[in-house]
């Protein structure tokens, strides 16, 4: 008894601190490998060159932790961020554009929930759908060139400052700590996390479990159109081919961060930590200038690996 007490707290220890440990561990080795990970500078440049992952992840953890998952907010991130720049072109105005942005991506994700549950399309299916649509109709739209010549005041969601904190880590914080109260304080978040563990029985508590799924889809496609916006904001122009495989980013993020494939597993600081380990991974290997083809082998071995890990521990629980 005593020896089995013992592998449950380790098993216990590992799903709390695992990914901690992991991303000091990648810290770690970046700074020995570059004399300038550590500094004040790269940091703040890796936290806000990820911060458009992260917001997409925060979406994208939603989605799995109901059952379901989603592979269009790339292109939603594109579609959505190109249709803002083209209203701050004919309005001049941020806030408008600001608000088309996260409309759009809001848009694309009720229609994606809305099929998936209406119809009982499997979310792989339809949101790889999604994923070429909007990738198809923004290109269409734009035909592939970029929309430039609005106003230099939308630059402000990518690169501005207020003080010394870069406005795309400021806007990533508000999304964060709403996300967290909407997972952890309110009713919606107890809601979520029951259909992903066992949606039959969600339904015999009373639980409206479709549009439970509805929202979380909504709630995905709303802030891949808000990094969608800060993303074109902070590349000065809308670019139709932008927010290619974000999507697996944010994907990696979330699982590396503990959510489970399955549903009905996954902490909110387990995808931020998970997006900062992406974050570092990828500053690092560009630093020591690793050939892109490489980084897209490794990213690719880090998702098998978290699968992986997280079917082990699924199986241990079954055990």
């Amino acid at each position: 008894m005593k020896t089995k007490e013992k592998k449950f707290n380790l098993a216990e220890l590992y799903s709390k601190y695992g990914i901690f440990i992991i991303l000091l561990v990648a810290v770690v080795i970046a700074s020995l490998l570059s004399d300038t990970f550590l500094t004040p500078r790269n940091i703040s440049n890796i936290i806000r060159q990820n911060a458009v992952v992260m917001i997409i992840a925060f979406g994208a953890q939603m989605v799995l932790i109901t059952g379901e998952v989603d592979l269009s907010p790339g292109s939603v991130c594109a579609f959505a961020g190109v249709m803002s720049t083209v209203v701050m072109l004919h309005t001049g105005s941020p806030v408008l554009a600001l608000l088309a942005g996260i409309l759009c991506g809001a848009i694309f994700g009720f229609l994606n929930g809305w099929v998936i549950t209406a119809c009982g399309i499997p979310s792989f299916i339809m949101t790889l759908a999604s994923q070429f649509i909007g990738r198809g109709a923004i290109l269409a739209f734009t035909s592939a060139q970029p929309v430039n010549g609005f106003d230099k005041s939308f630059a402000v969601f990518g690169q501005g400052r207020i003080g010394a904190l870069p406005i795309p880590i400021l806007i990533m914080v508000i999304v964060l700590i709403v996300y967290w109260v909407l997972m952890n304080r309110r009713r919606f978040g107890r809601y979520v996390y029951a259909v992903g563990g066992n949606e039959d029985a969600a339904k015999a508590s009373g639980i409206n479990t479709k549009m439970v799924k509805i929202k979380a889809f909504l709630f995905a496609g709303a802030t891949a159109g808000l990094a969608g916006v800060i993303l074109m904001s902070r590349l000065n122009s809308g670019q139709p081919n932008g927010g290619e495989q974000y999507e697996f980013d944010a994907i990696t993020a979330a699982i590396i961060g503990g959510t489970s494939m399955s549903g009905g597993v996954g902490k909110v600081y387990g995808t931020v930590v998970g997006a900062l380990f992406v974050g570092v991974l990828l500053n690092i290997m560009t630093q020591l200038n690793v050939s892109a083809y490489y980084q897209k082998i490794v990213k690719g071995a880090i998702i098998a690996l978290a699968v992986i890990i997280d079917a082990q521990v699924r199986r241990n629980k079954k055990a």
